[in-house]
């Protein structure tokens, strides 16, 4: 390296001595009354052996940022790398469609008996069973008595009467209870209760339509007349017929008597035409 110096410094000022020759050879100028016009100029020398490489000098300013270069074609794909923590859980999403059954598992073992459940419908009745044998007889109960009453009578024979006489009855049909009394052909209240009373009277034409009332203890319930419904019928027999519900107390009294006109006559005889029934409905 120190050689390499020494060469580029010779070199330099062999340079410098063939420039500086010309010069010192030419005289001294003269007085200007002895100088004549400048020559003309020679013609320039050839150049001279380039000198050596100076050092390096100073490294100069940044330049100015260049244009941002195109996209480059991707790189090959790396390896996969290892797998990343595990991220936070993501929002639940819609449920999805119900998969196909998959097959039925092995039978599980037999579990524990569950509680009852409620009681189901009743079903449909089925049909009736054959009867049993008959079981043996019980043994009598107490029965509460039954109140019962109830009869019916008929006139066999007729009978002319005045206001307010009673109609006699001859034939008894029904006396249930005895309480009709046929003497008296009252009938006398044994059970408090309701009842009904029916009674039926004929009469003939010549016999001036008789009237008869169902009497409660001399008050009058109700009352009927015999009458023909055709005037020009050839029948001889008149009737009519009554109803009454009454409610009785025990000693009531009932019985039928003549209304209207003395000196009338209700028919009777074998056919027992007028009749007089009454039975207890039900008692309180």
């Amino acid at each position: 390296m120190a050689s390499l110096i020494l060469l580029l410094i010779f070199v330099h000022v062999i340079g410098s001595l063939s420039t500086v020759a010309p010069d010192e050879a030419q005289p001294l100028p003269c007085n200007s009354c002895c100088q004549g016009p400048a020559g003309i100029p020679g013609v320039p020398g050839s150049a001279g052996i380039p000198g050596s490489n100076g050092l390096p000098g100073r490294d100069g300013l940044r330049g100015e940022m260049g244009l941002k270069g195109e996209v480059g074609m991707p790189g090959p794909i790396g390896e996969r790398g290892p797998p990343g923590p595990q991220g936070p859980a993501g929002e639940r999403g819609y449920r999805g469609l119900q998969g196909v059954p998959g097959k039925v598992g092995p039978k599980g073992a037999h579990g524990h008996a569950g509680a009852d459940g409620q009681p189901g419908a009743d079903g449909q009745s089925g049909v009736d069973g054959q009867p049993g044998p008959a079981g043996p007889k019980g043994s009598q109960g107490d029965m509460p008595q039954i109140q019962k009453s109830a009869f019916s009578v008929f006139k066999t024979s007729s009978q002319t009467g005045n206001i307010n006489d009673v109609l006699a009855f001859e034939y008894v049909e029904t006396n249930i209870g005895s309480d009709f009394n046929i003497a008296t052909d009252k009938f006398t209240c044994e059970f408090a209760g309701t009842y009904v009373f029916m009674f039926t009277v004929f009469s003939t034409r010549n016999n001036h339509d008789p009237g008869v009332q169902l009497v409660k203890d001399d008050a009058v319930i109700t009352m009927t007349n015999t009458h023909e419904v055709d005037e020009s019928s050839t029948n001889n027999l008149r009737s009519a017929s009554n109803t009454a519900i009454v409610q009785l107390a025990v000693g009531n009294q009932m019985w039928l008597r003549f209304a209207y006109r003395n000196g009338e006559t209700v028919h009777g005889g074998s056919n027992k035409y007028t009749s007089f029934s009454g039975f207890l409905l039900y008692a309180e």
